[in-house]
This record gives structure tokens, sequence and C-alpha cells, in this order.
């Protein structure tokens, strides 16, 4: 089993009553750290429309299906404590792996989902760290780099990516535990700082934003692998919610940040490497805020080439959740897979594969 730091073991009908205090390194040495620092600090610059870093209204390629498919496995998480089974973690990125793309074997399924990936291309998994809580699973994330490495790729060509080197770290993320690089965008409290932002800047809705160059530079294939949490601002977060990790800044525009949200993955940056996305619903959040404890198990990942099918497929699973665990009625909408939909980012319906393992 990868070897990780892990919360607190905590059982479930305690996590409501128990408080926790989130560590957060100073905003100051954040942006110390930065490239392009004008851009992470001081007032945003406006720009017209929505489009690329010309302005242009960029045209949005279709998924190629919106099958999602669905692995639970009741054994993976034991509920008293929270720790993940790798192994069967593994079997699960497996199964959904194989059942989305039609192959017999891994090395056919990443051939299925990287067609024609050339050596030296770089396959960066974009991870979220935000909430030390409920992160993306390092047992997940290592299964998926394994099956890639089996399929042939070569390590130095894989690398996990957050916003920042610290919240990957206290995650659970290193090159010890993932056999590949673990990079942030920047790095705080140190003179060593990531590759930073681009100083060049994109549009969206009507405000310049800048990419980190771990997406605009390093990445030529990339695979989204996000968390489902709730989200008091945006109704969800899963996988295009992820993508606030992935320019400077995100908290401001977490106002109307519905139409950011639909609007930030319609980008090219986002749409041109985008190969696979994964949502980890080993552990999640369900009725809290995003940065909240986790207040539900539901022992499943999803799987598609649709980012907005699996968001509302893991939309609907936080109020599956919420009425299991609470007896609570639906939570907040996520308007903005409405406004997804309409750029032709995703599906308005999807197919569903079930997958039980247990």
């Amino acid at each position: 089993m990868t070897k990780n730091k892990t919360p607190p073991k905590l059982k479930l009908d305690s996590i409501n009553r128990r408080g926790f205090i989130r560590q957060v390194a100073g905003g100051a040495a954040l942006l110390a750290a930065a490239g392009c620092l004008p851009h992470v600090d001081g007032e945003w610059e406006h720009c017209g429309g929505d489009g690329d870093c010309q302005g242009e209204v960029p045209e949005v390629p279709s998924p190629r299906s919106n099958l999602v498919v669905e692995v639970r496995d009741d054994l993976a998480v034991n509920t008293e404590t929270l720790e993940v089974d790798a192994s069967r973690v593994d079997a699960m990125v497996r199964a959904g792996l194989l059942a989305l793309t039609g192959a017999s074997d891994m090395a056919g399924a990443w051939a299925e989902i990287i067609p024609e990936r050339q050596a030296g291309e770089r396959v960066g998994f974009k991870v979220n760290c935000l909430n030390s809580w409920v992160p993306t699973r390092p047992e997940l994330v290592v299964s998926l780099l394994d099956g890639l490495r089996e399929a042939g790729a070569d390590a130095a060509d894989l690398f996990v990516w957050d916003r920042t080197e610290r919240e990957l770290e206290q995650c659970g993320f290193s090159v010890e535990s993932m056999g590949a690089d673990c990079l942030g965008t920047f790095v705080s409290g140190t003179d060593k700082s990531g590759p930073g932002y681009e100083c060049e800047s994109c549009c969206l809705t009507e405000r310049n934003i800048y990419w980190t160059k771990l997406l605009t530079q390093e990445t030529d294939h990339l695979i989204n692998v996000a968390v489902m949490k709730n989200h008091l601002a945006a109704g969800f977060t899963g996988v295009l919610k992820n993508h606030y990790g992935s320019f400077s800044r995100p908290g401001d525009f977490h106002e109307n940040c519905g139409e950011h949200i639909a609007r930030l993955n319609a980008l090219p940056a986002i749409t041109g490497v985008s190969r696979l996305f994964v949502m980890d619903a080993l552990i999640g959040v369900c009725n809290g805020d995003t940065d909240k404890p986790p207040d539900c198990i539901p022992k499943r990942m999803f799987f598609s080439f649709d980012p907005v099918a699996i968001d509302r497929r893991g939309l609907l699973l936080r109020d599956e959740m919420r009425q299991a665990v609470y007896e609570l009625g639906p939570g907040a909408p996520a308007d903005y897979l409405n406004l997804a939909t309409e750029l032709g980012i995703g599906a308005a319906d999807y197919e569903l594969q079930l997958i039980d393992l247990t």
C-alpha cells in the first residue's frame, strides 16, 4: 500500500461532531514564490470577451463519448479508520479503464486514452490537494501511473501536479510514493520556486487570467483526477472545478463562479490537452463546504471522456450520500453544468455503466 500522510482515524458517526483547524501557509509567502509576481498581486486587468490569449472565442472539441463508468467496492475503504486498500483501488482503476475503453489490457486501454503518444511527450496528472482531509487519494494516482508505465511510458514523462509542493506533500504525493515527479506551480516558504505562471494572459469572463506553466509548458496530455466534494459557492466541485488550481488567484473568481467554471473549461489550454477524467469518490464531502472533513464514504470512482457527464454523475452521488448520511434532500445545484453543456464541453445526458467489485 502506498505510504502517505493520512488524516486522524475517524469514525463516520463522529465526523460531524469534531472540529478541525486547517493549516494554511501565509499568503505573502505564497505570492513571493510565484513567477510573474504582478499577476498574483494587485488589480486584475480587464479584457473583452471570452477566448484564447487574443480574445477569440475558442472552438470546443466534442467529447468522444458520454459514457461514465462507475466502479464500486465496499471493501476499498475501512469505514472505521478511513484507511484505503491500495490493492482494491488498483483493481477498481483497471476495471474502470478497461470498461471505458473496451480494451483487453492496460496497454490497450492507455493506447485508447492517449492515441499515438510519442516518446518524450509528458503526461500530467492534475490532482486536488486543497483539502488535506479529502484530497485525491494517492493510491488512485499510483494505480493510474502504474498502468501507464505498464503500457510502456517512461517514468520521466509522467508527473503529478497541483498548486503547491507543500499541499502535495501533506496529502502524500512525493517522488518516493508516486515513482514520478510531483510538482507545484510554486513552493511556499522556501527559496525554491516552481515554474510559476505565464506572463501572457488569457481572457476569462472579461478578466485576465494567468495559467500555470505546468499546464501550458509541461503537459502534452492531461489526466484530470478530481475529488467528489460539495461546494457552497459553486454547488459542487469535480473535474471542471478542479481547474481552479490551474491559474493564479482563483479566489477572485468565486463570485458568479458558475459562469467562470464553465467558460474556463472551454479555453484551449484545457481542451487541447485533456485526455481522461477521473473522479475519486472513495471518501467525500456531501454536506459541508469543500475544505471540511469527510462526511461520507461512497467507496466509488468514476471514469469518463466527458467532463460534464462525469460531474453530473458526481453531483447525483453527492445527493445520494446526503440522503443516506443525513436524510437530507438534494444540495445546491451546479449551474455551471448547464452552461458547460451549451458551450459544447460535454453532454446533457450520459450513459452509465456500473461495476461492483465487492
